[in-house]
């Protein structure tokens, strides 16, 4: 074996331990885990990163901050793409964390979840990333250089509550995250990412103890959007469907006591959107036809409503007598011409000299006789 293969197979053995080696915390000192470095005994650069680490972290403890840092920033440097890289990473965002460098630690665990997703405390990083955006969302400031107060951002909280969600979609962080979120969004009136931080709660979470939470925010925000009878009934009906969720996949939930008396608020409001469009078609537009078919319409969606009983009684005027009565417009101005049912129209005549279209026929052209030569 030539001397290139043999420095090759040993780099690659290096290599090979550095990468699939991981580093745990016991007893107060970094170690490898056993079976993860393919049985192969640390060498002394290895014992060396190990001492580094254990170092780094007792002057981190004892708030040694810029003696911290320069090994932290060391070992960074040094071990790109290992497992003790990542733990370095880590462990300088939490002291930045704690500096008040927010952006530093931000910038720290967004390296660890884009080149370190199996790094064993990937976990750890994903419950700092959420610290931190608590701290934003609950109004600290961070310090430029660890030192220097700066503005407050709490929507800056929304971004990282967005990656915990991107990088760790699964388990209690990001069903917290979304809920988080949600809460900012509406304390900061940012009414569509509100809305969609509880759509997602309701439907990629929906046995989350959030759940119920996410549901009435989700009735309430729905049922506000339409203000009134006179106008778009589509979010009401929105509003009945999760009141409806609520009370049934969460009976015994206190949110899901109010279900009953809003879900009877929102089909008569829903209701008498129709019963008003059925007296605009009686009483100004004199077509008792839609009129009866809104009054209809009406009784079918809240047969329980007050709109309803409204509208039996519309129905059976309409019943008792098909023509509207007359108004003070009506009576200035004439009645407005009811509309023609479409079995009364009548047919199209067309003349032999016009065609179906009423364009006029021309007799056909006589082809010409050939040039003779």
């Amino acid at each position: 074996m030539n001397l290139v293969v043999k420095t090759y197979l040993a780099a690659c053995c290096l290599l090979s331990l550095s990468v699939s080696a991981e580093l745990i915390h016991e007893n107060g000192v970094w170690r490898i885990k056993p079976g993860t470095a393919s049985g192969i005994i640390p060498d002394s650069r290895t014992d060396d990163v190990l001492k580094t680490i254990d170092q780094a972290e007792n002057l981190s403890i004892m708030r040694e901050d810029r003696a911290a840092l320069a090994l932290w920033n060391k070992l960074i440097e040094k071990e790109v793409g290992t497992d003790a890289g990542a733990v370095a990473l880590l462990e300088r965002a939490r002291l930045y964390a704690l500096r008040g460098q927010f952006e530093d630690t931000e910038a720290d665990l967004n390296v660890i979840f884009k080149s370190h997703s199996d790094f064993s405390g990937f976990g750890q990083a994903v419950q700092l990333a959420f610290d931190l955006a608590g701290r934003y969302e609950n109004g600290e400031r961070r310090h430029l250089g660890g030192w220097f107060p700066w503005f407050k951002d709490p929507l800056h909280a929304l971004t990282i509550y967005d990656s915990i969600l991107k990088v760790a979609p699964v388990g209690t962080i990001a069903e917290e995250s979304l809920m988080h979120a949600a809460r900012l969004a509406e304390r900061e009136n940012r009414k569509e990412v509100y809305s969609d931080m509880l759509e997602r709660i309701v439907s990629d979470y929906a046995t989350s103890k959030h759940a119920p939470e996410a549901l009435e925010r989700l009735a309430k925000l729905r049922g506000a959007e339409s203000l009134g009878p006179d106008y778009d009934q589509a979010t009401t009906l929105e509003s009945v469907d999760h009141w409806r969720t609520l009370a049934d996949q969460f009976p015994r939930n206190p949110r899901a006591q109010q279900s009953t008396e809003q879900i009877k608020v929102l089909r008569d409001r829903a209701a008498r959107a129709r019963l008003n469009l059925a007296k605009f078609y009686w009483f100004k537009y004199n077509n008792p036809e839609a009129a009866k078919l809104m009054a209809n319409a009406s009784r079918t969606l809240a047969p329980e409503s007050a709109a309803a009983k409204e509208a039996e009684v519309l129905l059976a005027e309409i019943q008792a007598n098909p023509t509207p009565p007359k108004s003070i417009a009506d009576r200035l101005l004439g009645v407005n011409p009811r509309p023609r049912p479409a079995a009364a129209a009548k047919p199209l005549v067309v003349s032999g000299e016009l065609d179906v279209l009423g364009f006029g026929k021309e007799a056909p052209k006589s082809t010409p006789e050939p040039e003779r030569r």
